[in-house]
């Protein structure tokens, strides 16, 4: 596709399907790839007025970072483009350091609804497919620099991944746009320049078009992802989930109810769920373990780890949640009032009470209620009056064996015992209380 301002635009309303409309933010670098973005985009600002930022970020890795700020404000003051722009302090200089800290600044900068536009071309396209090949990626990772995906109530957009960079030096030329050169970008110490300078041109000696042609694998693996999306989408409709646990951050999958589908689509599902709620990415032989769980579940004392991650079986669920032990001490919360609801966990949690719970009480005025962990209650007693084994007790009424130490368990005081009522979690079921948003 050759590269014009209709061609940008026609792949911005057209490909793209964007809204004239609406509001726009451009990750401004000053480099030429960047710096013809803006300079298309202010110029489309102009005909369809539209909201336009510019957003640059200086990382200081280089002896130049505040001559390129500089530059990016002189730039966004003669195209009339308002520029938000911030100094970071890295604690590494590593390229995967530096991005996700930009990416952070940008996550609060963008507001709901609107679109951050980064200057990524074919050739980037083609340089991290290579990339991630070598690294044994499978069709995610191959098909990765979306054209347009999700960023946190946002879109984050590519529009000139179908143009080269030939192509957008060529217009940043005959515009006469000024642009910076950041000396890293030739440094071949990093894998990615050793690919942009080494391994792209020998793949062009023996094909003209080789770099094209990888940048379309990865569009056509690109569509094909969405494909496997749609289908977990699909699947995940029948399958409960639990949402994090503020106890021990978990998430949790009921695989019981994907015992209908093959192989293929839960590892699919399994993917879809683990990235859609940020988690761990299963490696291939990692995924593989999961999968067998599913098919024989473990026993609930076994643990599978992985980057950071454990993952538990338990009642024919699977719980996903940080490897450190970060279970949460609970403290015992006296209820007062049973007409007003207690908030616990940062309010995270809202319980009330229900009217079988205030029948109870009414019979019992003398009595207290409070919230306490198992190590706090002394000589436990169930309603019938006998002494109540507190983990047998758990293990009845489903409760996973890592929280039963702290998980908060509704009694009322009576000649010296606690009673307790019941276990109070929003993921079992109570008679006695409610939870509430």
């Amino acid at each position: 596709m050759t590269f014009s301002a209709n061609e940008f635009e026609t792949e911005l309303f057209g490909g793209l399907n964007l809204d004239r409309q609406g509001q726009y933010y451009v990750a401004f670098s000053g480099g030429v790839d960047s710096t013809a973005l803006l300079h298309l985009m202010a110029k489309l600002q102009e005909q369809n007025g539209f909201q336009l930022t510019a957003l640059h970020v200086s990382h200081n890795l280089q002896p130049e970072s505040q001559q390129w700020a500089d530059h990016c404000s002189a730039v966004c003051d003669s195209l009339g483009v308002r520029l938000k722009k911030t100094s970071l302090n890295l604690d590494s200089n590593s390229e995967a350091t530096a991005r996700d800290a930009r990416y952070e600044w940008f996550r609060e900068q963008v507001k709901f609804g609107s679109v951050l536009m980064t200057a990524h071309h074919q050739q980037d396209r083609a340089e991290t497919f290579l990339f991630n090949l070598m690294r044994g990626a499978g069709s995610t990772g191959l098909s990765s620099l979306r054209a347009i995906r999700p960023f946190f109530g946002a879109q984050l957009v590519r529009p000139m991944l179908p143009f080269t960079q030939d192509d957008i030096i060529e217009y940043a030329e005959n515009n006469h746009l000024i642009w910076v050169e950041d000396p890293s970008n030739s440094d071949q110490r990093y894998s990615r320049n050793e690919i942009r300078h080494q391994v792209l041109p020998a793949l062009a000696k023996f094909r003209s078009d080789a770099v094209q042609n990888i940048a379309r694998a990865a569009a056509n693996l690109e569509q094909e992802n969405g494909l496997l999306r749609e289908v977990a989408i699909c699947d995940l409709v029948d399958v409960r989930e639990h949402p994090s646990h503020p106890l021990d951050q978990s998430h949790a999958l009921c695989v019981d109810d994907m015992g209908h589908l093959t192989v293929g689509r839960q590892a699919n599902v399994l993917r879809f769920w683990l990235q859609s709620l940020k988690l761990h990415s299963p490696s291939r032989r990692f995924l593989a373990k999961l999968l067998a769980a599913i098919a024989h579940p473990p026993a609930s004392t076994a643990v599978l780890q992985e980057g950071g991650c454990q993952f538990r079986f338990y009642k024919g669920y699977m719980y996903v949640m940080p490897a450190l032990d970060s279970n949460r001490e609970f403290s015992a919360v006296n209820w007062q009032n049973i007409d007003k609801p207690l908030e616990l966990f940062e309010s995270r949690w809202h319980v009330g009470s229900t009217a079988k719970l205030k029948e109870l009480i009414f019979s019992h005025k003398e009595s207290k209620l409070r919230l306490a962990a198992k190590p706090e209650i002394a000589n436990p007693k169930a309603l019938q009056g006998h002494s109540l084994n507190l983990k047998k007790w758990m293990q009845d009424m489903g409760v996973p064996p890592w929280r039963r130490q702290a998980l908060p368990l509704l009694t009322m005081s009576q000649a010296r015992n606690d009673v307790v009522i019941t276990p109070v979690d929003e993921q079992l079921h109570s008679d006695w209380v409610s939870f509430n948003p």
